[in-house]
């Protein structure tokens, strides 16, 4: 009898060292700087529980102070920065359709993109600068040649094109 209880506190041990190996090696698996996180979303959130910062593939469509907004004009991944009150105050991403990477910054109520930059595959770039007032400018190479357009407080505008006048 001593015999198989010392055969059953071996096999016993034995498993229970295996145990403890299993798991310190997956614990050092999950601690190693090559590992990889596979996530279709993170959400980071301040001190108060606010979600501050999106990173998503796709993000949800913007909203300002938690009422949702028009939605996107295709879906965007990337990542979205907000306001203390969770509206969107801007972001980085591409676009499912389209192809196009942007970059924008938005005023504190998110109705306006107070600065975009969009790289388009097969269009060029714009980048655009606004005020809420509507006044702006836009730097593009849109239609193949650089263009730059004001916007004056009375919405007009005023283009300044390769072999054009400058605007006055």
């Amino acid at each position: 009898m001593t015999r198989a209880l010392s055969t059953a506190a071996l096999i016993v041990s034995s498993c229970a060292l295996l145990a403890c190996g299993w798991t310190a090696w997956r614990q050092h698996q999950l601690e190693s700087p090559q590992r990889v996180l596979n996530a279709r979303g993170l959400v980071i959130s301040d001190a108060h529980g606010q979600a501050r910062l999106i990173l998503g593939a796709p993000v949800p469509d913007p909203t300002s102070a938690g009422n949702p907004l028009p939605p996107r004009a295709a879906p965007l991944s990337g990542l979205v920065l907000l306001g203390p009150d969770g509206s969107e105050r801007g972001g980085y991403g591409t676009t499912d359709t389209g192809g196009e990477a942007l970059l924008t910054l938005d005023d504190a109520t998110s109705s306006t993109e107070v600065f975009k930059v969009v790289a388009n595959p097969d269009r060029g770039a714009t980048l655009m600068v606004k005020h809420q007032n509507n006044t702006g400018a836009m730097l593009t190479s849109w239609q193949g040649l650089p263009e730059l357009m004001f916007i004056d407080d009375g919405g007009r505008t005023h283009y300044v094109k390769p072999g054009a006048q400058a605007a006055p």
